[in-house]
Parts: structure tokens; C-alpha cells; sequence
């Protein structure tokens, strides 16, 4: 009974460790991209309009890109 309880004992701390041992990059995978900041805030390799997180307006192809009611030129994210 006692060898079963250790290995139990153990089981649980070599699951509990294993689990733990890949968090530990400051939560990382749990922030959300900023579109608007230059930084790539989910740490995946792309920023702001490069990141597929990201709906950006294309402001010269006739389309609302980025869901806001507003196309190209009259998107307020086209005036500068």
C-alpha cells in the first residue's frame, strides 16, 4: 500500500511539474495583438497589419477591410 501511495505521490508531482515547465514565457500565448502599436504583442512574429489577429483597412481596393462601414478613402484609418 505504501508503494502505491509513493507512486501515486510521484505520478501527481511528474504531471504537475510537466504541466507547469512550458508556462512559464509571462503568459505570452494569453496576450492579445494591439493592431495600432508597431509591437508584436502576441510574441508570433508578425505586427499590427501583418498579424492575422489584425483587420486592417487596404485603403486603394474599394473594399471595407477592417468592418467599420467605411471603404478606402473615407475610412478614417486611410487619412494619413
Amino acid at each position: 500500500m505504501k508503494n502505491l501511495a509513493l507512486k501515486i505521490l510521484i505520478a501527481t508531482f511528474c504531471i504537475i511539474t510537466f504541466v507547469n515547465c512550458g508556462n512559464d514565457d509571462n503568459n505570452d500565448d494569453l496576450k492579445a495583438e494591439i493592431c495600432n502599436n508597431g509591437v508584436d504583442d502576441d510574441n508570433d512574429g508578425f505586427t499590427d497589419c501583418t498579424d492575422n489577429d489584425c483587420t486592417c483597412e487596404i485603403c486603394d481596393n474599394g473594399m471595407d477591410d477592417d468592418g467599420d462601414g467605411f471603404t478606402d478613402e473615407e475610412d478614417s484609418d486611410c487619412s494619413s
